[in-house]
């Protein structure tokens, strides 16, 4: 039987980009370590909402990701064990409500909403991911603690 997951961004680029000093080089191998064996495995399906697939590709760029592997990346995406979920105007509305009420991003809503239902867990490093919303969207966990990983923080250790 297949597991069906979420990767959050985080984890994709920390995994793509090199290290930029000895501390991230641990980061590095610890987000390489935990994405390289759930590539490999065939009992894994990959989920991804629309809005993700566009994300991770975007930061990608922006980190001066080769053009190369950002396209050998995004057919992986649409090769089999990954799924791709579109975005609806619900989808959008709800992460808007929930990312109102809450303060986090609204991106964060973007890339787990859409997957309700779909997955069974959600591999992310960001705390905000710790907030009851995605709790109820499926079990998450950090793969690579005691890394704490937010979009424009350096990463936080927190031992």
């Amino acid at each position: 039987m297949s597991d069906s997951i979420a990767i959050d961004t985080n984890l994709w680029l920390y995994s793509y980009i090199e290290p930029t000093d000895e501390e991230s080089e641990k980061l590095h191998g610890h987000a390489k370590k935990f994405l390289v064996p759930i590539l490999k495995d065939p009992e894994i399906t990959i989920c991804l909402s629309s809005y993700q697939l566009g994300e991770i590709l975007e930061v990608l760029r922006r980190m001066s990701t080769s053009q190369e592997i950002r396209d050998h990346l995004l057919q992986d995406f649409l090769s089999e064990g990954f799924f791709i979920k579109g975005l609806t105007v619900e989808n959008v509305t709800l992460s808007y409500k929930k990312s109102r009420i809450s303060n986090i991003h609204i991106y964060d809503y973007l890339v787990a909403i859409p997957l309700k239902g779909i997955i069974t867990k959600i591999y992310s490093a960001d705390d905000h991911f710790q907030h009851k919303d995605f709790q109820e969207i499926a079990e998450v966990i950090n793969p690579i603690s005691p890394w704490i990983l937010r979009e424009g923080r350096r990463p936080e250790r927190r031992d």
